[in-house]
């Protein structure tokens, strides 16, 4: 029986032959139809060959087997970027970016690819202090900062902030030179500084911010991006924007890094980076940024990658310099750091991990915690810098309920050996912890609440504490 496509195909035939036999010039004869309609047959059986030979190279249809639905496999956060980064650059999903990122390139004009990627995110958070309140717009509203948790003061009411001001957009472009590739990302936001005064009341404007510009070629990346002393990849998932502020390195600075593969899933970096000492003056709490250094600060780093897991060692030297502006010259002292950080998947088969950093020094203040305590105390009466000694770390566990619903838990801790001239009010050690559930019922969609717990204790034993429950929603493009 002939396919529905054959006879629809002679069908078409035979009107354009009518339609052509209508004209004047064509005179039909019963003898000139009888010709064509032969030769319409004639194609018609060649086009049937052709569909026979066609159907045959078809391999037969097979019955799809109907199996027992299996479980979403988890979905582990990607932080692979479609572009080539500056070496060294994390990922602009390595901190408080979505759980993935958008395939593709984006655009190209010329011989330059260029990607525009980020998120929108919005926060819901409910606080209340246990020893005190706050000044109107204070930062350690918005994100975690066990530093700035009030003490010797009565518990606080529930206090309510919301705000879009952690969006984020950035910027990435790859162009082919010679026989390797120029990189750029350029990273912006809004969380730089507290809402102005009086921002609240009808506008909420903010300000927007550099976080990162960073250019590459080769090894080279020259630019501000995240210190080469951090590792970013460490960083748990967290509905704050960090998290474990206390317990992490978290620098971003004007920096020259260089980074190599030495094979074996390692690679080694070493970089210079922006100095800044910052202090306290001997008995007062106050926090100095000096700009008086001239040496640079030097970091390397040695991270390996494998098997899904990966640790990262780096050292820190500092020469810090604090000119006093009086008739005195200027003081100066060293100081140094070592940090240990790394992930690892845990042996469930669902994309669970752990994630770590410890970090210890003198003289490391302004790189750890988001300055829980100075670089140095200076002495007046004896024209010297002390550095001040710290130890901070943090641990967290992620695990998948399903392949869209997860869980992190996590905890940091920062410890400050304070100076005998330094402030009684000066924080000697502060400590945090935070679970949280995280849905992504959409690509690059993540809706979560955490609920947070933070302590903070001075050198003369005072102490404060901090309950917060954050609600967020974050959609990547």
């Amino acid at each position: 029986m002939p396919h529905l496509g054959q006879r629809t195909t002679r069908a078409a035939l035979f009107s354009g032959l009518a339609l052509a036999g209508t004209t004047p010039a064509a005179a039909q004869t019963a003898e000139d139809y009888q010709a064509l309609r032969r030769k319409v047959e004639e194609l018609q059986q060649q086009l049937d060959a052709v569909q026979r030979a066609l159907d045959a190279t078809r391999p037969p249809a097979q019955p799809t087997p109907v199996a027992a639905a299996a479980p979403a496999p988890a979905t582990r956060p990607s932080s692979q970027d479609p572009l080539p980064r500056p070496a060294g650059t994390p990922s602009i999903t390595a901190q408080g970016g979505t759980s993935s990122v958008p395939s593709g390139y984006g655009f190209r004009i010329g011989d330059t690819s260029f990607r525009i990627a980020g998120f929108v995110k919005g926060d819901l958070i409910f606080s209340r202090y246990g020893n005190g309140d706050t000044a109107t717009n204070p930062l350690g509203r918005e994100l975690s900062l066990p530093q700035s948790i009030p003490v010797g003061g009565r518990r606080s009411g529930i206090l309510t902030d919301a705000s879009a001001k952690q969006s984020r957009i950035a910027f990435q472009t790859a162009t082919p030179v010679g026989t390797r590739t120029l990189t750029t990302l350029i990273e912006a936001d809004f969380q730089v500084a507290p809402a102005v005064s009086g921002g609240e009341r009808a506008l909420n404007p903010y300000s927007f911010g550099l976080r990162r510009a960073v250019a590459g070629y080769g090894g080279f990346a020259m630019g501000q991006d995240w210190s080469n002393f951090q590792y970013v990849a460490a960083l748990p998932e967290t509905a704050d924007f960090v998290g474990v502020t206390d317990g992490t390195v978290l620098v971003r600075q004007m920096l020259l890094r260089y980074s190599r593969p030495i094979g074996g899933g390692w690679t080694a970096s070493a970089s210079i980076e922006n100095p800044e000492t910052v202090s306290a003056m001997a008995g007062a709490t106050a926090l100095s940024d000096n700009d008086d250094d001239s040496i640079p600060d030097l970091t390397g780093q040695l991270l390996w990658t494998g098997k899904g897991a990966s640790l990262s060692v780096t050292g820190l030297f500092r020469s810090m310099r604090v000119d006093p502006a009086t008739a005195r010259p200027a003081v100066t002292t060293q100081g140094y750091g070592i940090s240990l950080a790394g992930t690892a998947p845990l042996p469930t088969g669902k994309g669970d991990d752990i994630r770590f950093m410890m970090t210890g020094g003198r003289g490391i203040g302004r790189y750890v915690g988001v300055n829980v305590a100075p670089d140095v105390v200076y002495e007046m009466a004896n024209d010297r810098l002390v550095p001040v000694s710290l130890i901070a770390g943090f641990a967290g566990m992620r695990h998948f309920w399903t392949g869209t619903l997860r869980s992190t838990w996590m905890g940091s801790f920062q410890r400050v050996w304070n100076p005998a001239s330094a402030s009684p009010l000066s924080t000697r050690q502060v400590w945090d912890t935070a679970i949280n559930l995280f849905l992504s019922p959409l690509p690059r969609l993540d809706m979560g609440v955490e609920a947070r717990l933070s302590h903070r204790e001075l050198a003369n034993g005072a102490s404060g504490t901090l309950e917060r429950l954050h609600f967020t929603v974050k959609q990547g493009f």
